[in-house]
């Protein structure tokens, strides 16, 4: 069990009375430069020095330790309490000063009075001293604490290891150790067990550091791969972004910084980041917000950290121009939409806060995972990076089509647009918690649109999704889906049906599908759907959530086959082209008492549903157009159906495509 000896901050006067709020950036665009984002290597220093000043205003500079403000309403019962989570807060804020006191020489930020280092000294030491007050104590299984301290030693040794004496580092080190031989969840957590492991056997004396097993489990984290630069994410059974802030981060920081498993990795993760590169482009939008979709998506620009470890180790492939105006234009995307808050700090939520997002293991300070994302500053201000003028990237430009097949989706930057959209064909991951089934289920996920939420332990919704009752009022949604066949306009995927009895133990080979295909146009999508079941069912299908400001009206544009919801900027259609007779609604999510939020970008969130009024029998396809856009309206489609002896042909912007119902 940790000791931690929390200071009453504000009663102490330790705690600024002026908190920080987000301020627009005293630097100014830069066109010629950077042509897309107008964002500078001084706009991402500016954007790191208001976050770590920011968040050092809530430190005890004593003992390093923050007083973050609490969750609040319904959440705060919610949260997953960890002894580590005090130490976790401060060494994931502890990055954003690590990369910029590296970037810069400096030890001081504007905003904050005092060194910026310290701090994060003091707490270290103090925590690693079996002899203090404030010692941790020895790390609880699947403790996770240690990345950052060995980060600052690697990267920066004159401001974290040199000014340590020699009995905190051996206490240090032998934090490092037990860290080592901890145990720890199988998955993207073992990298953070073993990333102290050559400073272990260059400080530690001798002692062991596990290299052996560490080695092993780097085999099989790379035993996970599945191609096209993805990763599932072990025991998750998951692709989502882990494989960015989670894989790609540190099997690059493996390659900078240590020298043995460079030598034997080194090649096989050159040719994952490759092959990855190739793809991410078409993950990001002409506003320059990449995909969201998946868990821990207040880490927000966390996903950075990907191409930008890629191009401080020289394993980058795309042009540097390109390069910084994805990561220049994520990073600006964020901040633009108000990522920090009026509190100076990087609170839970998406743009702003919104702890309708969060799982139940993020805590206050977690969001500042996202300083893994500042780690470009870590290049010189004449590398390339910086100096070359920014290059477009798909959605600047005519967009495009992508099959990922190793992570069982498909990417679609829009021409009409810019948006970007993730079509997941195959989706492992399955879990009745943290609101998976919403942020990993639907059928397509926008950059532009976002999607609804209904917080921890809400209702699962039909939004982007297809569904089937056996009754018309117990309603279960797309999940767990298994890929058919992928090509980048034409997708089919195959679900489970599963049984209204929770008892049920029917194998999963036995049970009856819901089958699906979708094409994806340059403007919306078209699903065609049926299913196998040996009686009829009643089924149904949700078009794009948006967000709806609070207090505004959710306005309505109806027609025969058609509906269009709008609120604030947002718009999202559905049309019927063939079905049965059924009813076309649409759903504004009040928030559940406690909760604020049921929309990704915050506000209330907003869908259209078709559901068929009685039940539909085996192998007979549903066809419905749907689309979201943002600040315009969506234009109407023009689709063309003909039955054949063994399915459909559809004609959908210019091209047929044939859907075989019975092979």
């Amino acid at each position: 069990m940790r000791k931690i000896l929390l200071y009453f901050i504000i009663a102490t006067g330790l705690l600024s009375s002026n908190v920080l709020s987000a301020n627009p950036l005293k630097v100014k665009e830069n066109k010629q430069i950077s042509p897309y984002t107008g964002y500078t290597r001084a706009h991402w220093l500016e954007i790191t020095e208001q976050l770590i000043a920011g968040a050092l205003n809530y430190v005890n500079p004593e003992t390093g330790i923050f007083d973050l403000p609490k969750s609040t309403g319904a959440y705060l019962d919610l949260e997953d309490f960890r002894n580590e989570n005090q130490a976790r807060i401060m060494e994931r804020i502890m990055v954003g000063v690590i990369i910029y006191t590296t970037a810069t020489g400096k030890d001081e930020v504007p905003g904050y009075k005092g060194s910026i280092t310290k701090p994060f000294i003091k707490a270290i030491t103090r925590g690693t001293d079996p002899e203090n007050e404030d010692y941790w104590g020895d790390p609880d299984p699947n403790d996770q604490i240690g990345v950052s301290f060995a980060l600052g030693i690697y990267a920066c040794p004159k401001r974290f290891w040199d000014p340590l004496t020699d009995k905190q580092k051996k206490n240090l080190v032998n934090f490092f150790r037990k860290q080592s031989f901890n145990t720890t969840y199988h998955n993207n957590h073992y990298f953070f067990h073993l990333f102290a492991t050559s400073l272990i056997e260059k400080y530690g004396n001798g002692i062991e550091s596990n290299r052996e097993h560490h080695t092993h489990m780097i085999n099989r984290l790379l035993g996970w791969y599945r191609g096209d630069g993805w990763f599932i994410d072990g025991n998750n059974r998951g692709f989502d972004y882990y494989n960015l802030w989670g894989f790609q981060l540190f099997n690059q920081m493996i390659y900078k910084y240590d020298p043995a498993w460079k030598e034997q990795f080194g090649n096989k993760i050159q040719d994952i980041a490759s092959r990855f590169l190739k793809v991410v482009p078409y993950q990001y939008a002409r506003s320059g917000g990449h995909i969201p979709w998946g868990r821990s998506l207040t880490y927000r620009f966390a996903s950075n950290a990907a191409i930008g470890w890629a191009v401080i180790n020289n394993n980058n492939t795309l042009s540097p121009g390109m390069a910084r105006r994805i990561l220049s234009g994520d990073l600006k995307y964020f901040w633009e939409n108000g990522c920090m808050g009026e509190n100076g700090l990087l609170n839970i939520g998406y743009w702003g806060k919104n702890q309708s997002l969060a799982e139940t293991y993020i805590v206050p300070g977690d969001p500042y995972f996202a300083m893994h994302g500042l780690c470009c500053l870590l290049l010189p201000a004449d590398h390339t990076f910086w100096t070359e003028k920014e290059e477009p990237m798909p959605a600047d430009i005519a967009g495009g089509k992508v099959v990922v097949d190793g992570a069982q989706f498909t990417l679609n930057v829009t021409p009409v647009d810019g948006d970007a959209r993730l079509n997941p064909v195959g989706q492992p991951f399955d879990r009745v918690v943290w609101q998976t089934p919403i942020k990993y289920n639907q059928h397509t996920y926008s950059a532009t649109i976002g999607f609804c939420l209904t917080g921890e332990g809400g209702e699962d919704i039909g939004a982007g999704r297809t569904g089937y009752s056996y009754d018309g009022k117990k309603w279960m949604y797309r999940s767990r889906s298994r890929s058919l066949f992928m090509t980048p306009d034409h997708i089919a995927s195959v679900y489970h049906l599963r049984s209204m009895n929770k008892e049920d133990h029917t194998p999963e080979f036995q049970k009856d599908e819901l089958i699906t295909h979708t094409l994806i146009g340059n403007d919306g999508e078209i699903h065609i759907f049926w299913h196998n079941y040996p009686d009829s069912l009643f089924l149904s299908i949700g078009g794009y959530g948006i967000s709806v400001p609070h207090n505004s009206e959710l306005e309505k544009d109806r027609s025969p086959q058609r509906l269009c919801i709008h609120g604030g900027n947002y718009y999202s259609t559905l049309q019927t082209i063939l079905a049965p007779d059924g009813d076309v609604n649409s759903t504004l999510l009040k928030p559940r008492k406690g909760w604020e939020h049921t929309h990704l970008f915050g506000g209330l969130g907003a869908y259209c549903f078709w559901q068929s009024k009685a039940g539909v029998p085996p192998h007979t396809p549903i066809v419905v157009y749907v689309n979201g856009t943002k600040d315009r309206v969506p234009a109407d489609v023009n689709v063309n159906v003909t039955k054949t002896f063994d399915g459909l042909i559809i004609t959908f912007e210019g091209k047929q495509y044939p859907i075989k119902i019975i092979n």
